[in-house]
């Protein structure tokens, strides 16, 4: 099950590529497209496209960092990177490559350097100030003000953000995108109910928003699938429901369905294989609501696990002793479910150290936070990367 959840995780390796930029998923093509057609012999392609071991070098480098970083601005710090080798070096190893690398540099060559005349590209941020944003995709024009306010409508119907982003159309109206496998909205309705268009007020009296549903539709029907295969194999009726709720999610673009899935994620106490998958963490989006697609699988470290609960059952006495009043404690603790992981796969645009779900306490009330501390050996070890485009068995060991 753990190796499902896995593929199922990086299955949404192309999402993160496009909330990213416009241009990572073309870079992303022509670093496999390079790698595959040499085989990983770096060094011979070079010396077929007379490309000095230097400049292969540089390259390498910056092809290491954006597949570290499933994009061309890092994960950590939002800041555009660009290769320290030639704008000729990169024609000359797709030119000697096929002409389908050659025809993916010439989409994007432009975009992989820096953006003379316009600095603020260089970072994350909202575009009317320049900066660059996937979320609002084809919308340079888009304000923050038309963000927020669609924002708002959205929240009044209800209609959670992670999983959804904006695109301003010619007209001036506003279509939001939902990360769906289905095309259109399910039978049942969606998270709103049978309406799908409305019109808005006030400031932006006589402009519409609309859902449209099949965003990253590919992916998601993978991930669906993966998903419904990683439920056959539970290990109890309460991981069962959670990936059935993972799969309505992803299949129908049902945020309500995630929720559940969430609150069953934090009921299944002591599983042996754990996982968390789908657009949880909204730090890339400039407005801080739209989350990126990310997954982690991996097994339970019983003894290390073991130890930590330990140190929860004894916070109770401990708390107290702590060098400040109980005016900045909960009236009563509620320990969290401490699980330490050996993570075989974590598909993101960047390795957390440690992940910790108090927001699931307080969203869900009774319910037990979860506090999962992600072994910093993690620093030394070989980051992992499989392509979905290569072979399931096969991956770049980047250090």
């Amino acid at each position: 099950m753990v190796l499902t959840r896995s593929r199922a995780a990086f299955l949404g390796s192309r999402i993160i590529l496009r909330q990213c930029s416009p241009e990572s998923e073309s870079v992303y093509d022509l670093i496999t497209t390079l790698y595959k057609h040499c085989d990983g012999d770096w060094a011979h392609l070079a010396k077929k496209a007379d490309v000095s071991n230097d400049e292969l070098q540089y390259f390498l480098q910056y092809a290491t960092q954006f597949l570290g970083n499933l994009g061309n601005y890092k994960g950590f710090g939002d800041v555009k990177f660009i290769p320290r080798c030639s704008p000729q070096t990169l024609q000359a190893l797709a030119s000697r490559t096929s002409d389908d690398a050659v025809k993916l540099l010439d989409g994007c060559k432009s975009a992989i350097y820096a953006n003379e005349g316009q600095p603020a590209l260089m970072h994350f941020g909202f575009p009317d100030q320049g900066h660059m944003s996937s979320y609002y995709p084809d919308s340079p024009d888009i304000t923050q003000q038309e963000i927020e306010q669609v924002g708002d409508f959205l929240g009044k119907k209800k209609l959670l953000p992670e999983n959804t982003r904006i695109r301003k159309t010619q007209e001036g109206n506003y279509e939001v995108l939902i990360a769906s496998a289905l095309s259109k909205p399910p039978p049942s309705g969606s998270d709103t109910g049978e309406a799908t268009a409305w019109d808005l007020e006030g400031p932006f009296n006589g402009k519409k928003v609309s859902l449209v549903f099949g965003d990253h539709q590919e992916e998601m029907a993978k991930i669906a699938l993966e998903i419904k295969k990683a439920g056959q194999h539970a290990a109890n009726p309460t991981q069962k429901k959670m990936m059935d709720e993972y799969a309505h999610s992803f299949g129908t673009g049902s945020l309500k369905a995630f929720k559940e899935s969430q609150k069953l994620w934090v009921k299944d106490i002591g599983p042996e294989v754990e996982c968390n998958i789908g657009f949880i963490e909204t730090y890339r989006d400039p407005a801080g609501i739209r989350g990126e697609w990310e997954g982690f699988a991996a097994m339970v470290n019983k003894e290390r696990t073991q130890a930590f609960k330990k140190l929860v059952d004894a916070a109770p006495a401990m708390i107290p002793k702590l060098p400040w009043s109980s005016d900045f404690e909960k009236d009563t603790f509620t320990p969290p479910d401490f699980t330490s992981l050996e993570v075989l796969s974590f598909a993101s645009s960047g390795i957390l150290l440690e992940s910790i779900y108090p927001t699931v306490c307080n969203s869900f009330g009774a319910l037990l936070s979860l506090c999962i501390p992600i072994p910093r050996v993690l620093r030394h070890l070989p980051r992992i990367f499989c392509s979905q485009d290569i072979k399931y068995d096969t991956v770049f060991l980047m250090e």
